[in-house]
């Protein structure tokens, strides 16, 4: 049951933006692309405005384009779900690789961040988990993050070229295959 929702929501929120976009296969490619690298990044919350601000300065200023609800639907990788694993990798890698001393358990990581969802103000919540993820946590988790942020947007805007194209080359045939069909449905017998 629970496997059959995962493939459900990953089919409908991740795949089918892809396949149902009209666009040419490179600006679905970039949307993807751009998507996931924002889904790598410690922004939760501001991801869809990041992407499309982004959107707006390539389109505006820089005449390049990428499709954006396709971008916009890559971000929804990280979610509530998936960000405390995410966000936790992300500063363990960044320590790691700024070989800071301090090191924060998993256990510690997680409590913090439930333990905001518990304020009894939202407002309170949003700029206490802002401070802590931002201010202590910051910068170890921002240099974490780039370390899969730069090589899943670059794979996935490879990996959505090809398979896209494949895609719509076999909905070609497919296609084509069924209008000749129709073609000799409508020839009379002899």
């Amino acid at each position: 049951m629970v496997r059959r929702l995962i493939k459900y929501l990953l089919y409908t929120k991740l795949i089918r933006p892809i396949t149902r976009s009209e666009g040419s296969i490179r600006q679905v490619s970039w949307g993807v692309g751009l998507g996931v690298f924002f889904a790598l990044t410690p922004t939760v919350g501001i991801q869809m405005y990041a992407v499309a601000l982004v959107w707006a300065l390539c389109r505006y200023l820089l005449n390049a384009h990428f499709n954006l609800p396709v971008a916009i639907a890559m971000v929804w990788i990280s979610n509530p779900l998936t960000m405390i694993p995410l966000y936790y990798l992300f500063l363990v890698s960044g320590y790691a690789v700024m070989e800071t001393q301090e090191k924060l358990s998993f256990a510690l990581f997680d409590n913090k961040l439930s333990s905001f969802s518990e304020m009894e103000s939202t407002w309170d919540s949003i700029v206490e988990a802002t401070r802590f993820l931002i201010i202590d946590l910051g910068w170890p988790m921002v240099v974490g993050s780039l370390f899969y942020a730069i090589p899943g947007g670059i794979l996935s805007y490879w990996i959505t070229a090809y398979m896209l194209s494949r895609y719509r080359q076999q909905r070609l045939k497919h296609n084509q295959f069924l209008s000749k069909g129709s073609q000799t449905a409508d020839q009379p017998l002899n």
